[in-house]
């Protein structure tokens, strides 16, 4: 079903305004979402910087469904793992109100109090002592990591942490490897799992530091009616690392190994199969698969299913099973309804993201978004597909003027197909050509709010404002074909079975492509200016940038965000993945010609544009490239945004709201100084025009003059 999306709040009456840096930094991020037995109200989990305390902080918050009043219930240092206890008008969740990390009860009446709570002696962060890095958080002091309830609700199983002394005496070998690439002493803790029943805590395993699915909570925990099964990281008998599954019995209360192939995701069909989405292209086989092999599809589908939109359930009588999914053309978000002999879709021109539904499957909630849409809580009709919006989570985002987003497919000269969006200057005027800047992040431009998986630190509706025409380009799908998907694989799987010549071109260049052809299309329908196109991107897009800036002359200003993946330098951390894509280290002569081929540093000298890279750490692929960039004269900066203290760094994804503002003015600085030839004298960044001056005088002009500085 379609549904146009509006939410009616007192925001949206007043005067619309356009966007501002203080709008780029405040768009919320929403994590959890969980809706009340009854379906009459509903609890979800916002992220949202707070400048004065130099963090984001996470809210809690409640909204009844059938008014769309809505209440802060706990603000709090974080907040995660929202999940409904059944058979109980309660809910539990992880949060820091001070003491680390613990598990907490929340009751209908907004009340909250302990459900376990363990010394929090072990580290998540960025940080001196961390056990694992963090992901966009600040050092977070952990007791319990993670939790799941039997379908009952009469069992509980969660892991808690304990931080091991620090290793003394001599270390050898890969020991001591490893610590190359590590700029703080690393810490290391124990994981131990229990089962809370009938008031009784049973420990049912311990596990090592380096059983990494436990400690970053992907035990994907399934409950039987006489056992617990949950994944660990395991070795095989070979040395290599695996993922098997556990059982815990409930009446033998002993753990073993059920199998060493483990799941890694369900989705429960109708029929009682496990559903996948199979097959290349812009159609999927939707397939369930049933214990004993038997196989039934649900045809070939324009969808494939995504976890993002809502984990698959099914509901207990067995006649109704929902999934999320996520279209292929316009990528957005939503969910398909199956039923004996039927399949239906709910959704529309947004995303609906984080679904819960009642036990019944016949109400559920959702985050409802788009591109020009700030994310609302919606209420979904299952049985009639209904999306009836309910309260906006941010009536700041809603008061803005939307810019025009049109959704765009290109097909690249290799004959590959790339979704994305323009962003269209606010005051474009037909016939005028525009300077453009390309932001890309794998295949996370969809139909999400200001998505910052996607856009990181470069404000792409800001830049949209100020007149640039910003593409937001995902790379040609891993599934795209059969070819494209075996050299996934094996790059995945660290092996050689695609050569590394078949990499380069498949899984990097194919995507310059797709960035470069995606331009010149808008050249040549007069609508960029050839000469002054940007690229942008992190982590992977990161790579994506330092390979297309090194591999093409039509990009003339870059900023890459934390990568250096590619480098070799790096070989010693990721050896089997440089394996996979180099065949082998950048000692040996053969593979030495693809790192030649492919790495950024050792193509510096063919770079035609401006580059800057701002990193969390002072890593060495990072310090290469720029050196390398120098050495070639090309004009390059470097940018270390600091952690919260002299022991901590920045993490990936950026937390700290002055760094995120200060990423987000320097990318303006840096783009409107080598596209537009401007500078801006109230920049923060304005002591830095000097150096850049140098660096431009002193450029080889083999790619062209650069643009004439407007004063």
């Amino acid at each position: 079903m379609t549904a146009a999306l509006t939410v009616a709040t007192p925001a949206a009456t007043q005067q619309a305004r356009h966007w501002t840096l203080e709008d780029q930094l405040s768009i919320p991020e929403v994590g959890g979402l969980s809706i009340s037995a009854d379906g009459h109200s509903a609890f979800y989990v916002v992220r949202v910087a707070d400048v004065a305390s130099r963090r984001m902080v996470a809210v809690l918050r409640r909204v009844e469904l059938e008014s769309g009043a809505t209440r802060d219930i706990l603000r709090a240092q974080w907040i995660d793992q929202l999940h409904r206890i059944p058979g109980e008008d309660a809910w539990s969740a992880r949060i820091d109100k001070g003491d680390g990390v613990q598990l907490y009860r929340i009751e209908m009446d907004d009340s909250i109090t302990p459900l376990i709570v363990h010394p929090a002696t072990a580290i998540f962060g960025d940080t001196e002592g961390a056990v694992y890095p963090g992901y966009g958080h600040a050092p977070l002091a952990t007791g319990v990591r993670a939790h799941d309830w039997s379908p009952d609700g009469k069992r509980l199983f969660y892991v808690v942490l304990d931080a091991a002394p620090q290793a003394t005496g001599v270390r050898h070998g890969e020991d001591v490897v490893i610590e190359r690439a590590r700029r703080r002493a690393p810490g290391t803790a124990t994981a131990s799992i229990y089962l809370r029943s009938e008031g009784r805590d049973t420990l049912i395993a311990t596990r090592p530091n380096n059983d990494i699915t436990t400690f970053f909570e992907r035990n994907f925990v399934r409950w039987t009616s006489d056992a617990v099964l949950f994944n660990v990281t395991d070795v095989d008998p070979e040395g290599r690392s695996r993922v098997v599954t556990m059982a815990w019995s409930f009446a033998a209360k002993t753990a073993r190994v059920l199998d060493t192939l483990a799941e890694s995701a369900q989705a429960i069909g109708p029929l009682g199969g496990q559903l996948s989405s199979e097959g290349y292209g812009d159609r999927r086989e939707l397939v369930e698969a049933m214990t004993g092999g038997a196989r039934h599809s649900y045809g070939h589908l324009p969808f494939a299913l995504d976890g993002r939109a809502a984990s698959g359930v099914r509901s207990a009588d067995g006649k109704r099973s929902i999934v999320g999914v996520r279209m292929l053309d316009n990528p957005r978000f939503g969910l398909i309804v199956l039923e004996p002999g039927r399949l239906r879709t709910i959704g529309g021109a947004f995303s609906l993201n984080d679904c819960d539904f009642t036990i019944s499957l016949s109400k559920g909630a959702c985050i409802a978004q788009s591109q020009t849409q700030p994310p609302a809580i919606a209420e979904i009709d299952v049985v009639s597909g209904r999306i009836r919006p309910v309260a906006s989570v941010s009536p700041r985002h809603e008061r803005l003027s939307s810019l025009r987003v049109e959704p765009r497919t290109w097909t690249n000269r290799h004959g590959n197909k790339a979704t994305g969006y323009i962003i269209w200057p606010r005051r474009y005027v037909a016939g005028q050509r525009y300077p453009a800047i390309v932001i890309t992040h794998g295949t996370d431009a969809d139909e999400r709010f200001a998505n910052r998986e996607n856009q990181w630190e470069y404000p792409a509706q800001l830049f949209a404002e100020r007149g640039y025409v910003v593409l937001l380009i995902n790379e040609p799908s891993a599934r795209e074909n059969a070819e494209v998907w075996a050299a996934r694989l094996a790059w995945r799987n660290e092996t050689k079975a695609v050569a590394p010549e078949t990499m380069r071109q498949l899984i990097w260049l194919n995507g310059v492509a797709s960035y470069e052809d995606a331009v010149m299309e808008l050249v040549g329908t007069g609508v960029i200016d050839q000469a002054r196109v940007g690229i942008a991107g992190y982590s992977r897009g990161s790579q994506m940038v330092n390979v297309t800036i090194t591999n093409s002359s039509l990009f003339r200003a870059a900023s890459s965000g934390d990568g250096g993946y590619l480098e070799p330098a790096f070989y010693p951390d990721v050896s089997g993945s440089y394996d996979a894509v180099f065949g082998g280290p950048p000692t040996d002569p053969v593979a030495l010609m693809h790192y030649r081929r492919l790495s950024p540093s050792l193509r510096a000298d063919k770079v035609c544009g401006a580059v800057l890279q701002q990193v969390a750490a002072p890593l060495v692929p990072s310090i290469d490239f720029h050196t390398a960039l120098r050495k070639a004269g090309v004009p390059a900066e470097l940018s270390l945004y600091p952690g919260d203290d002299a022991a901590s760094d920045e993490t990936h994804i950026f937390h700290i709201p002055s760094n995120r503002l200060g990423a987000m003015q320097e990318n303006i600085a840096w783009f409107d100084y080598w596209l537009l030839g401007e500078r801006d004298p109230n920049s923060p960044y304005a002591d830095r025009y000097t150096v850049w001056d140098k660096m431009r005088d002193e450029a080889p002009r083999h790619c062209g003059t650069p643009l004439p500085l407007k004063n």
